[in-house]
């Protein structure tokens, strides 16, 4: 054999020993993958409060995972717990590294366990402007009504809806004078006053569709000074809304029509229904504004989640309940629901627009809570900077997606989700702080629930 005979023999095997190598590495790999998988040991466990009903939550919650793994190689398990509370405490033992909660849980989560918030949910909402007069004989009908006469026009008025409206007034109404004041509710009290301050007056509503369509001055009004409703009339409203995306959202307190209950007040020494103890818009923030308000409840219980308030509400079961309040979304206009808050989980299953119709009318919203920060996601302490870095950039390339835009609706009412850290959260700490309302107390309470589920159910939360 000649000496290029020899090499040629020794390359081939070289060759084949290579690929061998390259086989059993691969081999290897894959079963290292599958060992690990099984185990858990690189599966980050992302999970998600019980807000709203548990299939979207896991169906939405699932599709995230996947194509999390399909972009970025990440393996997401994604897990619904059964309260609040199983969240914080996932978070902080580390059975958890990721979790989509609530402004309360969080700031409970961070001050017990360090956990870090990463991103902050963002909401859309559209905004209309206006115009409403005395609903008597003899007074403005329509904007020419109003040449030379005094408007009540809240500073607090979208600028592009204010400019736009000063235009169509000047155009229409020339001569009117405009009466500044802070507010939407301010301009309607000047109207509706006994002393006759001005002849209309400016307000704005989210509520764009043929449901609840009132301006926020009159309707906030409506909650001190039970009639303003009837006593004002809309003589004109912006063809076009201002969309607007906001990182606050609110609760709110709703009851059934027939139930006799027009404020809050009504309420006293009645059955209620919260969402979660550690709910912030269905229970915190409602509590509070339940508690300004000097109302004293009756029987009050928990009813796990904000659809189950709602229905609670519906069938009877409470007088009274609160859940989250948001104003309708163009998704939601465009699937013809023109609610935002925690109806909409009720009517979206109603196939027939009279049953939905008809349910707005027997459950009317009766107020809103102060501002809420929006729902964020917060990762445990020590979870790798890498990691989160590969995650988050994966989450953004699925949020660009329709069907990414799409879950993140259904999951937590979100068009996008923005950077975030603990400082932004500090005036929400505050707000607790003045409160009176002890974070400790209410985890503490919805803890030991928590055990008597894990015991009734052999240690499953």
């Amino acid at each position: 054999m000649t000496e290029t005979s020899k090499k040629a023999v020794w390359g081939a095997r070289i060759g084949w020993l290579v690929l061998v190598l390259v086989f059993v590495a691969f081999i290897w790999g894959m079963n290292r993958r599958a060992r690990l998988e099984a185990t858990g040991a690189n599966v980050i466990r992302m999970l998600f409060v019980p807000s709203v009903e548990q299939g979207t939550l896991v169906e939405r919650g699932d599709e995230l995972a996947r194509f999390i793994r399909r972009d970025s190689g990440l393996i997401l398990r994604s897990e619904v717990p059964t309260s609040y509370a199983a969240v914080i405490q996932a978070l902080g033992s580390g059975q958890a590294d990721v979790a989509w909660m609530p402004a309360f849980a969080y700031v409970i989560a961070h001050a017990r366990y360090g956990a870090e918030a990463k991103l902050q949910v963002v909401r859309s909402l559209e905004r209309f402007a206006v115009v409403v007069s005395r609903a008597a004989e003899g007074e403005p009908s329509r904007l020419s009504d109003l040449a030379g006469r005094k408007i009540a026009f809240p500073r607090s008025l979208h600028p592009e809806l204010a400019d736009g409206l000063r235009a169509r007034l000047a155009a229409e109404a020339p001569g009117w004078i405009e009466v500044p004041v802070e507010s939407d509710t301010e301009a309607v009290e000047r109207l509706v006053s006994s002393a006759v301050l001005v002849d209309a007056a400016v307000s704005s509503f989210v509520h764009s569709g043929p449901f609840d369509f009132v301006g926020d001055g009159r309707k906030e009004l409506e909650y001190e000074r039970p009639g303003t409703l009837e006593q004002t009339q809309i003589i004109f409203t912006t063809e076009e809304p201002v969309s607007e995306n906001v990182k606050v959202y609110h609760g709110c307190v709703f009851a059934r029509v027939d139930s006799g209950v027009r404020q809050l007040r009504d309420l006293t020494g009645q059955s209620f229904a919260f969402s979660d103890e550690t709910s912030t818009s269905g229970h915190i923030f409602p509590r509070l504004l339940l508690e300004r308000d000097g109302v004293s409840l009756g029987r009050v219980y928990y009813a796990g989640g904000h659809p189950n308030v709602v229905q609670a509400v519906w069938d009877g079961k409470a007088l009274g309940g609160s859940a989250f309040y948001s104003p309708p979304s163009p998704q939601q206009r465009a699937e013809g629901l023109f609610v935002g808050d925690a109806r909409y989980l009720l009517m979206k299953r109603m196939a027939e627009a009279e049953r939905r119709d008809a349910f707005l009318e027997e459950v009317r919203v009766l107020r809103k809570t102060d501002p809420i920060p929006n729902d964020l996601c917060a990762v445990r302490r020590g979870f790798p900077e890498q990691v989160w870095q590969r995650f988050a950039e994966s989450l953004a390339r699925y949020l660009e997606t329709e069907e990414g835009k799409e879950t993140l609706f259904d999951l937590l009412a979100g068009v996008a989700a923005d950077p975030t850290d603990d400082a932004a959260f500090d005036g929400f700490r505050e707000a607790l702080a003045t409160s009176g309302m002890s974070a400790d107390s209410l985890l503490a309470a919805e803890e030991e629930k928590l055990e008597q589920r894990k015991q009734r159910t052999g240690g499953d939360s």
